[in-house]
């Protein structure tokens, strides 16, 4: 039988409608202190993979605690930009991974 993939969302309510609409478990919080709270409790959820974070609640979290759940936990935990465009938090985390892990950055131009 194949293992369903359960996915959630934090972030402002206003930008976690349209993943609510296609069934992601979205949890509404307001700043980065609640953003903290919600990503450490679902860290503990065993029946999640994904979790995306909002990139506002992302940055607000913080790379350390995000990336300290990733490697304790093995989720994808992922800033994702919101209807109005990205605020470039993803391609910058992207590119202090690549420079962390192979020395170059290989995605600016």
């Amino acid at each position: 039988m194949e293992k369903k993939v359960k996915i959630a969302a934090i972030g402002p309510p206003r930008r976690m409608a349209a993943l609510k609409s296609v069934g992601v478990r979205v949890f509404e919080v307001e700043d980065g202190a609640s953003g903290d709270e919600k990503l450490r409790e679902l860290a503990g959820d065993d029946a999640l993979s994904i979790i995306f974070l909002d990139e506002t609640t992302a940055e607000n979290i913080g790379v350390n605690l995000i990336s300290s759940v990733r490697e304790e936990t093995g989720k994808i935990i992922m800033a994702i930009p919101s209807y109005e465009g990205s605020e470039g938090v993803t391609e910058r985390w992207l590119k202090e991974a690549m420079e962390h892990s192979i020395g170059v950055d290989l995605i600016t131009d």
